[in-house]
């Protein structure tokens, strides 16, 4: 049995939990998320970025730094970053 963490995921995937976890913090937007707008546009103050963090290491299974959300402004960039990192961790296991 697999973790559930450890699970495969595509890109589009990906980004498609990134853009409800970003709506389900951000509850009164009045529009959707847009993946390629900047993730600071939303409001997300620093315990929601802690929070949703945590949210994707349980989800990837990776260890992420919530710096990464800052560092990878957009749910397409931090798509991508996240994919590359839990395969980068995935080889050092």
């Amino acid at each position: 049995m697999s973790h559930p963490g450890s699970d495969p995921i595509t890109l589009e995937e990906l980004e498609n939990w990134l853009v409800a976890r970003v709506g389900e913090y951000v509850p009164d937007l009045e529009e959707e998320v847009d993946p390629h707008r900047d993730l600071g546009a939303y409001g997300l103050d620093s315990i929601a970025v802690v929070a949703f963090t945590a949210d994707v290491e349980d989800r990837l299974a990776i260890r992420v730094e919530p710096t990464a959300v800052w560092d990878h402004p957009t749910i397409a960039q931090l798509a991508k970053f996240l994919l590359s990192e839990r395969e980068a961790q995935a080889g050092r296991a």
